[in-house]
């Protein structure tokens, strides 16, 4: 953690990873493969290591790191979730491979989507209600034929949460920033911060905007690309990686190599549940570079398959 917290500017960092509430800060070095929205699709998870060689070259000392932008969690509601449960694998495999690495488990990084945060907070609130191992199917088939029951059945983690699952959720980061002005979160920007600071303890609004917001160009009342350049110029960065909206929302005119660029300053994706059939990609960045827009990151170079054709 950042002695005394919450310094202004992102030059006032280490250059080196730094752990900051609800921000990690990476250096002016290194690279990273993004993933987002696997949404419990344990192959696609381990397709990812294996075609990156993450955790290997974490391993043998390669100034790598991986980053998997939330909504790991969570079956979608065409996808029954029936052991082995993939969720359920991923999460567990991810805190062995952070115990497994030491000092450099940081290096895998797992920020939280919106998906996380309303399991964790359904799951606290029934656990408050005196939700126990014995009658947590009763608390939930109550939860789920209640009014709003098919809002939480999109949760469905809090039938397999546990109390480990859930204090390892809930220590998770929300935004990643590297040096040379890369920034990751899992929905979009938020809307009214002035600087770094206002991201370190977030509040509610900024929280909400980052974990559930949409493009104007999908969701009525959604973000415009006006938020974005105000977002990135508060943090002194260049441009935005987020999941969280499905590619295939968007206009034709707006998709290119199996994902979304919106005015040069933020590229949209998705690697599991979401990724355009046959297109599910994952994101490479050079932490080193100086990239002055998104346009600039290349399929086959930046922009991958997570399965090759």
């Amino acid at each position: 953690m950042v002695a005394n917290a919450q310094p202004k500017n992102l030059s006032q960092y280490p250059n080196e990873y730094t752990r900051d509430g609800h921000v990690v800060v990476l250096p002016d070095h290194g690279t990273v493969y993004i993933i987002a929205d696997l949404h419990a699709h344990w192959n696609d998870f381990n397709q990812w290591l294996r075609q990156t060689r993450l955790i290997e070259r974490i391993e043998a000392g390669e100034d790598v790191y991986g980053i998997m932008l939330g909504d790991v969690i969570d079956y979608k509601p065409d996808e029954k979730p029936e052991p082995p449960y993939g969720d359920i694998q991923i999460v567990n495999r991810v805190i062995e491979i952070q115990q497994q690495l030491g000092d450099n488990g940081k290096r895998l990084i797992y920020i939280r989507g919106n998906h996380e945060f309303a399991a964790a907070d359904t799951y606290a609130v029934m656990k408050r209600s005196g939700m126990s191992d014995d009658n947590r199917k009763i608390f939930i088939d109550r939860l789920y034929n209640s009014i709003n029951g098919s809002y939480y059945k999109q949760f469905n983690f809090i039938e397999r949460m546990t109390d480990k699952h859930f204090d390892f959720i809930m220590n998770l980061p929300t935004v990643v920033i590297g040096k040379k002005g890369f920034v990751a979160v899992h929905a979009g920007p938020a809307r009214n911060i002035n600087s770094i600071s206002d991201l370190v303890t977030p509040a509610k609004d900024t929280l909400d905007e980052m974990l559930w917001d949409r493009s104007k160009i999908v969701m009525f009342g959604g973000y415009t690309l006006k938020h974005t350049e105000n977002f990135l110029n508060a943090l002194n960065a260049r441009f935005l990686v987020v999941g969280h909206t499905p590619v295939g929302l968007f206009p034709p005119r707006n998709v290119k190599d199996g994902v979304v660029r919106l005015g040069g300053k933020q590229l949209i994706f998705s690697t599991g549940y979401s990724g355009t059939k046959g297109g599910q990609t994952y994101i490479e960045i050079d932490l080193a570079k100086n990239y002055s827009s998104v346009d600039e990151l290349q399929f086959g170079v930046n922009i991958h398959l997570l399965y090759p054709k």
